[in-house]
C-alpha cells in the first residue's frame, strides 16, 4: 500500500512530489528519444516506435501532474494517461508488424491488435485500476512485439532481432519493484524507484530499435528506375 506524501505549495497542497519529478523525467527522456526516433530515420518502423515513446511520455506527464492535484483532479486524469500508455503500446506492435512479410498474416495480427485494444480501453474506464495497465503491457510488450522479433530472428537468422525481447525482458525489474511495493521511505516509494530504474531501460531499447532501423535500411531493396517506353 502506498502512504502518499503532501507538501504545500502557493495555497495548494500537493501530492507525491517526488513521484511528479519522477514521471517528468520519464516524459522529458521520452519526448527525446521519440524525437530522435522520428527525424533521423525515414521506415514506418522507426515512425511507429518514435509514437511509442511520444505516447508514453506524454502519458507519463499526465499520470504525473495527476498524482500531483490528485486532490483537485480527482480519477479521470490517471484514466486519460493510462489510456495513453495503452496507445504507446499500441504503436509498438504495429511498428512491429512493419518486420512481417505476409500480407495476410499482417491483417490477421493488426485487427488482433485493435481488438484487444478495444478491450484494454474498455477494462480501463470500467475496473479502473493499474492492474489493467500491466497487463496490456505483458500482452503488448512480451506476448506481441517479443515474439514477432524472436520469429523475425529465425527468419532472418540475424541478432540484433534477438535484442528487442532482451530490452524488454530487463522492464521486469521495475515492474516487479511496483507490484511488490519495494520502497526506502515513504518518499522515495515504489513509483519514484521504478520510474527512475525505467530510465536506462527506455534508452537500452531505443538503441535496440536504432540497431534494428539501420539494419532495415541496409537491407532494403534499391528501387530500380523504370525505363521510359520508346514512342
Amino acid at each position: 500500500m502506498i502512504e502518499h506524501t503532501y507538501i504545500e505549495f502557493l495555497g495548494l497542497e500537493l501530492a507525491d512530489p517526488l513521484t511528479f519529478i519522477s514521471d517528468i523525467m520519464m516524459a522529458t527522456v521520452c519526448a527525446f528519444l521519440g524525437h530522435r526516433l522520428f527525424h533521423d530515420f525515414k521506415s514506418k518502423y522507426a515512425k511507429l516506435s518514435a509514437y511509442f515513446f511520444l505516447f508514453l511520455g506524454v502519458s507519463a506527464f499526465l499520470g504525473g501532474t495527476s498524482h500531483l492535484l490528485d486532490l483537485y483532479l480527482g480519477k479521470t486524469p490517471h484514466l486519460v494517461a493510462w489510456t495513453l500508455q495503452g496507445v504507446s503500446i499500441l504503436f509498438f506492435q504495429l511498428a512491429s508488424l512493419k518486420l512481417i512479410q505476409s500480407s495476410k498474416i499482417k491483417f490477421f495480427l493488426r485487427a488482433l491488435i485493435f481488438a484487444f485494444f478495444g478491450i484494454f480501453v474498455a477494462q480501463i474506464y470500467s475496473v479502473q485500476h493499474f492492474d489493467v495497465v500491466k497487463v496490456n503491457s505483458i500482452v503488448g510488450l512480451i506476448g506481441f512485439v517479443s515474439c514477432i522479433h524472436i520469429y523475425k530472428y529465425f527468419e532472418s537468422r540475424d541478432k540484433t532481432y534477438l535484442k528487442i525481447p532482451l530490452a524488454i525482458l530487463l522492464f521486469a525489474g521495475p515492474a516487479m519493484i511496483h507490484s511488490f511495493g519495494l520502497n526506502f521511505n515513504k518518499w522515495m516509494d515504489q513509483n519514484v524507484i521504478s520510474h527512475l530504474l525505467l530510465l536506462p531501460c527506455y534508452y537500452l531499447l531505443y538503441t535496440t530499435i536504432v540497431q534494428i532501423a539501420i539494419l532495415k535500411k541496409k537491407t532494403q531493396p534499391i528501387r530500380q528506375p523504370v525505363p521510359l517506353k520508346e514512342k
